[in-house]
């Protein structure tokens, strides 16, 4: 059981400076050989201190302002007598505007918690908003991007300009079949169908065969089990005049000029 219940708990209003008379000499010269009490009177003071940074500003009263230099003046000058026995002593109240500022300062303390878990809470939910706005913002590029390819290819069937040639095999009855749809300044479109699939390490190249000029590379591609293969919308210079498209056989990954076989071919009418 505790020894020192008396003094336990007035340290407080000791530290606060409230106590005086006896009440307040009794606590000192207890305090004066009781260790135990002496770290306990630290752990109020330490108490008080996240209460008074607690708490907001405030200017003391005229009066308490009065008794706490008084106690700082008699600190300095009294002098503790050891005593043997501290005799039983009624429980000290402390004042009602004591209590009040201790219970100001709790709420206070427990309003600041509740603020800072509310605060974490809406820092998660903004990280949240914030992933969902990326996720809407990269869907809606894809979109824009498909949207102007769309348009792209479109333009390239519907352009006046545009022009569409039919391509035949070279040197066999006309099974395989090709299609160019080729527009000088907004691209080319070529599909194919009944080719047949080439081995490993080689590939199909389109070209496009100029007016005047060497042939150039529009591209190359590789068919499926139908047949079917495409190139659209491949890199090509702007306003070339077409004479003839055609199709050979090369390496894998195609080369700068044809060194293959052609398997189709189409003239420009």
């Amino acid at each position: 059981m505790n020894s020192h219940p008396q003094f336990e708990e007035d340290l407080e209003l000791y530290e606060l400076g409230v106590l005086d008379g006896d009440d307040k000499a009794e606590i000192e010269t207890h305090l004066a050989g009781c260790s135990e009490c002496g770290a306990k009177l630290g752990m109020a003071r330490r108490r008080l201190a996240l209460l008074a940074l607690a708490a907001p500003p405030s200017e003391p009263s005229a009066e308490v302002r009065s008794r706490i230099l008084e106690s700082f003046r008699e600190k300095g000058s009294e002098r503790r007598d050891e005593i043997t026995s501290v005799p039983a002593r009624p429980r000290f109240r402390a004042p009602v505007w004591a209590w009040a500022c201790a219970g100001v300062c709790l709420v206070l303390l427990v309003a600041a918690g509740w603020l800072a878990r509310e605060n974490a809470r809406l820092s998660r939910r903004l990280a949240e908003l914030e992933q969902i706005r990326q996720q809407l913002d990269a869907s809606n590029l894809n979109l824009r991007t498909s949207a102007a390819r769309a348009q792209a290819v479109l333009d390239v069937l519907t352009g006046p300009q545009t022009i569409q040639v039919e391509l035949s095999p070279a040197k066999a009855r006309p099974l395989p079949h090709g299609k160019a749809f080729y527009n000088s300044s907004k691209g080319l479109l070529f599909y194919t169908t009944s080719l047949e699939s080439l081995p490993s390490g080689r590939t199909y190249e389109l070209w496009l065969i100029p007016a005047e000029g060497n042939p150039v590379d529009a591209g190359v591609f590789n068919t499926d089990a139908h047949g079917n293969g495409q190139v659209i919308l491949p890199s090509l210079p702007q306003g070339l005049t077409a004479k003839t498209f055609a199709v050979t056989i090369e390496p894998e990954g195609g080369v700068p000029a044809p060194t293959g076989p052609m398997v189709l071919v189409g003239p420009v009418s």
